[in-house]
């Protein structure tokens, strides 16, 4: 049994290319489940980016010649960066969906539920920030 992430005191990790942290999309489709099932494939344009619990699980998402980056949940407010949670996740996840969890195919919300748990899932969410410069900006400050 792993101990409980507090968002006080542990990091975040996301796997990426070895050059910096791809950033998200300003004004992209906000469907959480097109997030997390990875919909469109890589590239794809979204305005979240995974993190996880699990060093190694980030290491595996960085592929070959990737990197892992290490950020804390408890700083990005300031950046403007909403945290959802794995806790948050999860109760969206139900159903059909709710909120920006909401999906036309309640069996892929469940797959989308069961990545989230298998990953030790949170999203960055950018959503709020206003322009694409904005984006950028607090990618570069959140993770390390």
């Amino acid at each position: 049994m792993t101990k409980a992430w507090k968002i006080n005191k542990d990091p975040l990790f996301r796997g990426d290319v070895a050059h910096g942290v791809r950033s998200a999309t300003h004004g992209a489709d906000r469907s959480i489940v097109r997030h997390i099932l990875y919909l469109d494939g890589q590239g794809r344009d979204t305005p979240y980016l995974s993190c996880t619990e699990s060093k190694e699980t980030a290491t595996r998402f960085a592929n070959k010649g990737g990197k892992v980056y290490e950020t804390y949940a408890k700083e990005w407010l300031s950046s403007g960066v909403k945290h959802r949670s794995r806790k948050e996740l999860f109760l969206l996840l139900k159903g059909g969906g709710k909120g920006d969890a909401k999906w036309h195919d309640a069996f892929e919300v469940a797959i989308a539920r069961k990545y989230v748990e298998e990953h030790m899932e949170h999203l960055c969410d950018f959503t709020d920030k206003a322009t694409q410069a904005d984006i950028d900006v607090a990618v570069g400050k959140i993770f390390l």
